[in-house]
């Protein structure tokens, strides 16, 4: 498998990349995954695909370039959105050139803040090149009352004040930074209920970042899936955009965590990706 690297975009002082996984057949390819990482939107960073998983996906003739986004809240949603759209526009023009690849066929694919971001562009910003969405464990309405209510899974940790969060923001863009070092600001956020005060300038903007029932109804072809067991992202999300998106496959898991397919000594996660690559043949086929 290759990796390239490449800047699309800068923002102030911030370089915003993205990692191009490949083989060498690259005539064969099928079609490119332009994937979002997850972690609420405030944490994380591109390359968080396990390495087996990119593996499998490049073996089985489609490509993954994994995309930096800047991060809340030091960039509010309306930012994020935009650098995605240049991340779009950079791969369709650059597919051929850069890339070396016979055509610009992709799918949008996410976990969990990142399947958030899969949907907010997939229908916000769809092209004829795209095929299709993927969605691990994510969600699309910001107006769920869930999200901006104290939650009582997070409640069970240890308080973080908002004022201690606080001291975790930086004070200029910045587009990666681990779990370990910044998991305190999205804990404090569901603790207290104010994690959307990070995405967006004013609450009326939560619907202006939202999917309606319209919105899924005019999606391309998904692939979803979630737990039954997810204590983040309530599984209701994904059913619900099971029965409202026209073309759409869901496989749903039981009782496991969030983000199941972390564990790569879990069966699940690999058969998930396996359906994923079957469903992605069958797209690609039509």
């Amino acid at each position: 498998m290759l990796k390239q690297e490449f800047c699309y975009s800068q923002l102030d002082d911030l370089l915003l990349s993205m990692t191009f996984y490949s083989n060498e057949r690259l005539s064969e390819s099928k079609a490119t995954l332009l994937y979002f990482h997850g972690g609420g939107l405030v944490y994380g960073e591109r390359d968080d695909l396990p390495i087996s998983y990119c593996e499998l996906l490049v073996e089985n003739g489609y490509n993954l370039l994994t995309i930096d986004y800047p991060l809340a809240p030091e960039c509010k949603l309306s930012t994020i959105e935009s650098s995605l759209q240049k991340a779009t526009d950079w791969f369709l023009n650059n597919y051929q050139t850069k890339l070396g690849l016979p055509k610009a066929d992709y799918f949008l694919f996410g976990r969990s803040a990142g399947g958030y971001l899969a949907y907010l562009l997939s229908s916000k910003y769809q092209k004829p090149e795209q095929k299709g969405l993927i969605s691990f464990y994510g969600y699309y309405d910001l107006t769920d009352s869930r999200f901006s209510q104290p939650s009582s899974y997070y409640n069970q940790f240890a308080k973080v004040a908002p004022l201690t969060a606080q001291s975790l923001i930086f004070s200029k863009p910045i587009a990666h930074v681990s779990i370990n070092e910044r998991f305190s600001l999205y804990l404090s956020g569901r603790q207290f209920g104010n994690w959307l005060s990070y995405l967006v300038k004013a609450p009326n903007e939560k619907s202006t970042f939202s999917l309606s029932e319209a919105d899924l109804a005019n999606l391309p072809p998904a692939f979803l899936t979630h737990s039954s067991g997810d204590q983040d992202v309530p599984v209701e999300i994904s059913r619900k955009a099971a029965t409202l998106i026209p073309t759409v496959v869901y496989e749903e898991v039981s009782d496991l965590p969030h983000d199941f397919d972390r564990d790569l000594n879990n069966k699940e996660g690999l058969r998930i990706y396996q359906k994923l690559i079957d469903w992605l043949d069958q797209i690609i086929l039509q």
